[in-house]
């Protein structure tokens, strides 16, 4: 087994362990500022994912960057998932607190 397929496997069970077990707004928050962070390093020194790549065992650092980039869209679909399951529990229960607030009564043209 390669390095990069080791560290590639260690970021992918580090994801899982974070998306059930350690995950919140403000470490979701704090992960996005690290990457962003991590990406102007490397938009300012291209020539460091060359050399990452070849010590892992990966022929190039653009194809090292696209490994990178499937766990970074794992952790974002994630979290995209996870505000949307949030929006969508927020708006059944303000639905349901509008209905309880405006009772109706039937009438006989809703039967």
């Amino acid at each position: 087994m390669r390095p990069s397929q080791i560290v590639l496997l260690v970021l992918l069970a580090l994801f899982a362990i974070y998306i059930f077990r350690l995950r919140s707004t403000s470490g979701d928050r704090v992960t996005y500022l690290g990457l962003a962070a991590i990406g102007v390093a490397l938009i300012l020194n291209p020539e460091f994912t060359n050399r990452v790549a070849a010590r892992l065992g990966v022929g190039r650092g653009a194809d090292l960057m696209f490994y990178f980039f499937i766990i970074f869209a794992l952790f974002h679909f994630a979290t995209t998932a996870a505000t949307i399951r949030r929006m969508q529990r927020d708006l059944t229960r303000l639905a349901q607190a509008l209905a309880l607030a405006t009772p109706r009564t039937p009438s006989p043209k809703d039967g």
